[in-house]
């Protein structure tokens, strides 16, 4: 086997170390996700988002005289006034403005917007659009847990429903994260070996030189 280059030999060895390097898990960037209130639909009805997202609920309703309202009761008191509540006030579908591109009404609002990372987290969210004439839409927010996330990191679980077998979902979720470990340190082992591997046979085609010119020398000497 002849003798590898120089470069090679980098090659190989950089490859070794990168294989055994731990993955650095990227966190999930935050987006904004659009609700459009109609008449008489919310759309989409049950988005999921993922924690650190907002979303942004944006009036489209031009029915005359008509106002809509989003709120959320969190503490089910019948009010929309407590620190995990949502009201949104009237919305309309269009806010005058001035010469000057200012609201003629600084209380008019098109949209409203809700973000998910801190005093709302994961969960899911059942809340209602209140219509002037006293329909009401109902719509539900599904925020999921970014996976990226470590335990220490943990955003707060205010909302969050589990359901009726608590304990099952529980144990659901740990099975499936030491499944998801499991696959990776199967991958990381393989891929270690392989390099194993090639810098061994970068070293056999190094020896295999080295040895005939040692016995060359030798040769010499004597």
């Amino acid at each position: 086997m002849g003798k590898l280059g120089a470069s090679t030999f980098f090659a190989v060895v950089t490859l070794a170390i990168a294989v055994f390097l731990p993955v650095t898990a990227v966190a999930h960037d935050a987006g904004t996700f659009t609700v459009l209130v109609k008449n008489d639909q919310l759309t989409p009805n049950e988005p999921q988002l993922i924690f650190n997202d907002s979303v942004w609920w944006y009036n489209v309703d031009s029915t005359e005289n008509v106002t809509h309202r989003i709120v959320y009761d969190a503490d089910g008191d019948g009010l929309y006034n407590g620190t995990l509540d949502w009201d949104s006030g009237n919305l309309t579908s269009e806010c005058e403005k001035d010469e000057y591109g200012n609201l003629t009404d600084p209380d008019c609002r098109i949209t409203y917007e809700i973000p998910f990372n801190g005093t709302w987290g994961v969960g899911t969210y059942n809340y209602q659009d209140i219509l002037s004439t006293g329909v009401i839409n109902n719509g539900t927010i599904i925020v999921l847990p970014d996976s990226h996330d470590s335990d220490e990191n943990s955003p707060p679980i205010s909302g969050y429903e589990f359901g009726n077998d608590e304990e099952e979902q529980e144990l659901d979720s740990e099975e499936g994260g030491e499944d998801s470990r499991d696959w990776l340190l199967w991958v990381a082992a393989g891929s270690g070996l392989i390099a194993l591997l090639l810098i061994g046979v970068l070293l056999l085609g190094m020896n295999s030189n080295d040895f005939e010119h040692a016995k060359d020398e030798i040769a010499e000497d004597e």
